[in-house]
């Protein structure tokens, strides 16, 4: 049976209708953002991304902190995790509900406040960057809406912080994590002294190093003091098969699996790149979504 055009056109507009309703479309970067920190001296950039709707709507929303990895800034988990593009998928098949995402610049610090204090990044991350964040954007100020996820030095950094600020953030993501113990092969690395000797306070090549803001840093030490019932954070881990710092994140895993605490720990095909962290990215949203939209 032929159609009439006005049946036709009647269904056209119908199926408009409904591609409107239920695809989330695209939400928008803003490059070029800062805040002026006293504690640095100085303007703390970074990246954002608003989902679909931000702008008409009143509601608050969950929020991800992603930290970026050593050499980076606060533009390469757009340029070359397309994180953009990955947060809308998710959102649109539901995986995750609609979040923004902050993206700082941590500069080269593993951010942390340096043993000398004259980086006092992990201060004005607390103090500073997350209040001002919270008063500039409409996001939900409790611990279950707020996430902190990292690939390598921000690995590090988003552990340290799921660990030390556990009260802060329901999940924690670390990617391909900086966790180095005394005895990982990473100590033998000239590049890791310097950072060690610079950030730390701490020179490896001593028969005894002075290891007491390392060990005041290092979260797998750090996560051995908290009372079970105290640490509800949730961790997802995922690293590359042939990556080089798998000896400190198989250590996190035995010491979360050991005292029992929520996580989930992924061993993937590849290496230390963006190819992998771009794998990781499905799998981390739909988990950090699980814990946004639990009750």
């Amino acid at each position: 049976m032929k159609k009439s055009r006005s049946s036709m056109l009647h269904t056209a507009v119908v199926i408009t209708f409904l591609s409107s309703m239920f695809c989330i479309g695209q939400g928008k970067v803003l490059e070029g953002q800062s805040v002026k920190s006293t504690i640095l001296g100085k303007e703390v950039d970074y990246t954002v991304y608003l989902p679909t709707g931000y702008d008409d709507s009143t509601r608050s929303y969950p929020v991800i902190y992603l930290l970026h990895g050593y050499g980076g800034d606060e533009n390469v988990w757009v340029q070359y995790g397309l994180i953009d593009h990955f947060m809308d998928s998710a959102i649109e098949k539901a995986q995750i509900p609609p979040s923004i995402v902050i993206m700082p610049d941590g500069g080269q610090y593993f951010y942390i406040n340096d043993f000398q204090d004259n980086s006092r990044f992990e201060d004005m991350f607390f103090q500073e960057f997350i209040p001002m964040v919270e008063k500039t954007y409409r996001i939900k100020k409790t611990k279950e809406h707020r996430a902190v996820v990292g690939n390598s030095m921000g690995g590090y950094g988003a552990f340290l912080y799921g660990v030390k600020h556990h009260d802060m953030f329901g999940t924690c993501v670390p990617l391909s994590a900086a966790i180095i113990s005394m005895d990982d092969p990473m100590t033998k690395n000239p590049m890791w002294k310097g950072l060690a000797k610079n950030l730390y306070g701490m020179d490896v090549d001593s028969q005894n190093p002075d290891t007491g803001h390392w060990d005041a840093n290092n979260p797998i030490k750090l996560i051995q003091a908290i009372p079970k019932d105290k640490l509800k954070t949730r961790f997802y881990f995922d690293i590359g098969d042939d990556d080089f710092l798998y000896s400190g994140n198989a250590k996190a895993y035995v010491e979360l699996r050991n005292i029992k605490v929520e996580h989930e720990f992924r061993i993937n095909d590849g290496g230390h790149d963006w190819t992998f962290w771009r794998s990781s990215i499905p799998g981390f949203l739909k988990f950090i979504g699980q814990g946004f939209m639990r009750q």
